[in-house]
């Protein structure tokens, strides 16, 4: 079961861009956002996000989880 307590650290010991996600997706608002930050966190290769987001999605809708998939591919389209 997901229950936010985990989070990954880099290779060279510090926080990196996904894992400052992973962290904004464990004190997430809400289900939606923090899959959406998984996937982000995901796409920049923390490979803790994957499993976390997949632990977080047996709890979700299948319309939660598109809802997630659609926010983070819009996030990726802005931001690159």
């Amino acid at each position: 079961m997901f229950d936010g307590t985990e989070g990954t650290k880099s290779a060279a010991g510090g926080a990196s861009e996904a894992d400052r996600l992973i962290v904004e997706a464990i004190n997430a608002a809400d289900r939606i956002e923090a899959h959406c930050l998984f996937n982000l966190a995901a796409a920049r290769g923390a490979r803790d996000a994957l499993r976390l987001r997949q632990e977080l999605a047996a709890e979700m809708t299948p319309a939660e989880i598109a809802m997630a998939q659609r926010r983070a591919r819009d996030l990726i389209r802005l931001y690159s």
